[in-house]
């Protein structure tokens, strides 16, 4: 009796160890492939628990959420024979565990790798068929719909899908970023100098306007004081007239004295020779003979 429960103790332990090692859990998140002496003889894709054969067969777990693949910006050359850097990344999925574990022994790094070169692959032809217009502003949805089809078919053969490819920058090149702002340069110089000559000729014409203007200001102001000069000279040789007519021998020695000033100008320099019986001369004459005149 004793010997039986020497024997039933470890035959329980190998029993237990026996039932457990062929039952596993699957989750949500996971896929599972069994080899049998590493040779596939199973794939399981739904969760919950599952059965194999113990010590003969060997499960392994694969993660079933999409995977995002980053890669290095890549110099992609254009149907203009340009470059541009264009920096993306991949979002794939296990598709088809089967193709999956015998294409790539069930090594994602290995799929990372292949899919990288087919998605460089994609993008070297989609770029090579465009000009960079095209590439930068129009035709980037058109050329991510293509590729994304292109690669979905490709990638089937490694038991993969292809969730998308997403741009996350397109941009030049070194040297073509230089040209392009020289270019942008130049135009900005074009545009500018179209608006200064656009400004020098409007200001052009409105100093043009302004000096016509103020030429017709002048011209009414110089008239309208001419008029006015007219009316006062006329005035004042009115007045003149009026105040010498009442006293004619005192406008007469008036304009003798006037002349007398404008005649003896200077000091010594000038020189008459005159008559001393002359009219000019008739002031400067004795008393005598200005009171003789007088008479």
């Amino acid at each position: 009796m004793k010997g039986l429960k020497v024997i039933g103790i470890p035959a329980a332990i190998l029993a237990a160890l026996v039932f457990s090692g062929a039952f596993y859990v699957v989750n949500e998140r996971q896929l599972a492939v069994t080899t049998q002496f590493s040779r596939l003889v199973g794939t399981t894709e739904s969760a919950g628990l599952k059965m194999k054969i113990p010590f003969i067969q060997h499960v392994e777990f694969f993660d079933k959420r999409i995977q995002r693949l980053n890669v290095d910006p890549e110099l992609f050359l254009t149907n203009e024979k340009k470059y541009l850097i264009v920096d993306y990344y991949v979002e794939w999925k296990v598709g088809d565990i089967r193709r999956f574990y015998t294409t790539t022994q069930g090594n994602f790094q290995r799929a990372a790798t292949l899919l990288d070169q087919l998605v460089k692959d994609g993008l070297r032809n989609e770029f090579a068929r465009r000009s960079v217009s095209e590439v930068i502003s129009q035709d980037r949805n058109a050329i991510m719909s293509h590729l994304n089809n292109e690669l979905s078919k490709d990638s089937e053969r490694y038991g993969v899908e292809i969730v998308g490819v997403r741009l996350k920058r397109v941009d030049f090149s070194d040297d073509i970023r230089d040209r392009v702002f020289e270019r942008m340069r130049a135009e900005r110089e074009r545009v500018s100098r179209n608006l200064r000559a656009q400004g020098q000729e409007k200001s052009q014409g409105i100093r043009a306007n302004a000096e016509r203007e103020a030429a017709e200001i002048l011209a009414k102001a110089d008239a309208e004081a001419q008029v006015i000069r007219g009316h006062a000279d006329a005035q004042a040789a009115k007045i003149y007239a009026d105040a010498y007519g009442r006293d004619l021998e005192f406008y007469e020695f008036w304009r003798s004295m006037n002349a007398y000033r404008e005649g003896f100008v200077g000091k010594g320099n000038n020189v008459l020779v005159l008559d001393p019986n002359n009219d000019f001369l008739k002031y400067f004459a004795p008393a005598s003979k200005a009171d003789e005149a007088a008479e």
